[in-house]
């Protein structure tokens, strides 16, 4: 017999799956007429590629399209631009721009659009995370409506995948602040498909368009729904009420009737020190919780084996140089009792009466990062940490980032090393500045590395910053990393085209290649 809080539980997935079924989505087609209605849990707080830091949703990207884009591979390729020159010191480069590109409302896409969308994010400041990759950016010239040439003070060795990023319309954001909500909500891109409705915390629709550079998409139209409950999520997918979803490694195996992609990501999790916080002070005592966590064993048993254990931010990347933290029971004792710490009589570390006390919260709804963090307060907790596991709304947790102890959080872009690493880690990009280093990490041989790493044209050199970065992180951990996740989307074993690739946070890029999608 079910006891009570179980079948309220079942209730509440229920009634949410209910709810949706209810609700609009454009369900009535799905799975026939060339449309795909796909149901994922996070919905970005915008569609503006240019205030999301480096992690593009499935909206966003299926609207947009960059100067460049990327492969399979993951390299770089032409996108609206056909082509480029970059001069020899890497403080110059030229676009020449596709032609007869036009927006989603039919306008012409030009030079003025790309100068407009540099620009604008570079003055943005806070306002727009991504205006760290063109502060270096001293001039846009557009000699013609095809052609565009940069300037710029030092070199930037990442601006051509910075590049990736979505191109905003002149003619509609002229006179606007980048954050204008209205844009934020229905955008206009020149990416092979439009948002026709988007209905907020429940679905957006978006219609091949015709008119894209590269040909009309195979598929008529997609449909992204906001189920945030994953056991609601899988509900609807079983049901066939979605014909896709994301679902989470314990869910594989329950999914009927849909082929699994599964591909790996740079997509990481690890618990990040608000570093603010006294009780993170001493770098000995987040080396020494590094070693408390047996990361097998949660690779093992949470994550069901779509995944590995984690060394550092880069590990996926051809610049991964992270030695990464062994699970040693022994290494915790001595860094600990070194920084004068010493068992109390509850077993726990403890120094003039202090325990290394904190609160451990995540993302309430996301069960994987709550699983992530039971299991880790729980080993953390054998080797004699005060952990106080407390999941929490994700609306209250990106409203109290600065106020938070730790978090198990995800990170991680399959691109530049540089998108994946100065944002989170450089002392300019602390949170209170309107970055995304939300721990306010501060170390001066990471910064140098990090520098570094941006500005060096020689591949050595960049390797060899790269290498100094991860060694500072090594010395002075930010985090305790935990593992690097597999994603994977159940999807209709008739549909065709999804290819794999190395995805960025969230599992987000499994759209990448929408335009050639179709049912066979």
């Amino acid at each position: 017999m079910l006891k009570r809080p179980v079948l309220a539980m079942l209730a509440m997935v229920l009634a949410a799956a209910l709810t949706s079924a209810c609700g609009q989505g454009g369900t009535s087609e799905s799975g026939k007429d060339g449309v795909f209605t796909y149901a994922v849990g996070d919905e970005p707080e915008t569609f503006n590629p240019a205030l999301q830091d480096g992690h593009t949703d499935p909206v966003t990207e299926l609207v947009f399209r960059g100067l460049t884009g990327h492969d399979a591979n993951n390299k770089v390729v032409p996108a609206l631009a056909e082509s480029w020159q970059v001069a020899d010191d890497g403080r110059s480069y030229t676009f020449k721009l596709r032609e007869g590109v036009t927006w989603h409302d039919g306008k012409p896409f030009t030079s003025d659009d790309v100068e407009f969308t540099i620009e604008t994010v570079r003055d943005a400041g806070a306002d727009a995370p991504l205006s760290r990759n063109f502060t270096m950016v001293k001039e846009v010239a557009t000699p013609d409506a095809h052609t565009v040439r940069l300037e710029l003070d030092e070199p930037f060795t990442p601006m051509l995948g910075a590049l990736s990023m979505g191109m905003l319309p002149k003619h509609v954001l002229d006179g606007k602040e980048i954050t204008d909500a209205e844009f934020g909500r229905h955008p206009i891109g020149t990416g092979p498909f439009e948002i026709t409705t988007y209905e907020h915390g429940q679905y957006a629709e978006l219609a091949g368009f015709g008119e894209y550079y590269e040909g009309a998409p195979g598929l008529k139209k997609i449909v992204v729904k906001y189920v945030p409950d994953d056991s609601a999520r899988l509900i609807q997918l079983n049901s066939g009420e979605v014909d896709g979803a994301h679902v989470r490694p314990k869910q594989a195996e329950q999914v009927k009737g849909h082929r699994l992609e599964v591909y790996p990501t740079a997509d990481y999790r690890a618990i990040s020190f608000n570093m603010k916080k006294p009780v993170f002070a001493d770098k000995r005592v987040r080396t020494a919780m590094n070693h408390a966590i047996d990361r097998k064993a949660i690779v093992d048993s949470v994550v069901m084996g779509y995944g590995t254990a984690a060394k550092g931010p880069l590990d996926t990347s051809e610049y991964a140089a992270a030695e990464g933290f062994t699970f040693d029971a022994a290494k915790v004792a001595s860094l600990m009792q070194d920084a004068g710490y010493a068992r109390n009589g509850d077993g726990l570390w403890a120094k003039d009466g202090e325990t290394v006390s904190f609160e451990l919260t995540t993302f309430a709804e996301d069960s994987l990062r709550v699983a992530i963090l039971n299991v880790a307060a729980t080993q953390l907790k054998k080797q004699g940490f005060d952990v106080k596991p407390n999941p929490r709304s994700s609306d209250w947790v990106r409203k109290h980032w600065g106020d938070l102890d730790a978090a198990v959080v995800g990170w991680g872009t399959p691109y530049d090393p540089d998108s994946s690493a100065y944002g989170v880690f450089h002392t300019d990009e602390a949170l209170a500045n309107g970055g995304s280093n939300l721990g306010t990490y501060s170390n001066e041989e990471a910064d140098k590395a990090l520098d570094k790493g941006r500005s060096t044209l020689d591949p050595a050199g960049r390797k060899t910053a790269y290498t100094d970065f991860q060694n500072a992180l090594q010395d002075d951990p930010p985090f305790a990393w935990i593992a690097y996740l597999k994603t994977i989307n159940a999807v209709p074993e008739n549909l065709t085209g999804p290819q794999q690739r190395t995805l960025g946070h969230h599992g987000y890029g499994f759209f990448w290649n929408a335009q050639t999608w179709r049912y066979a």
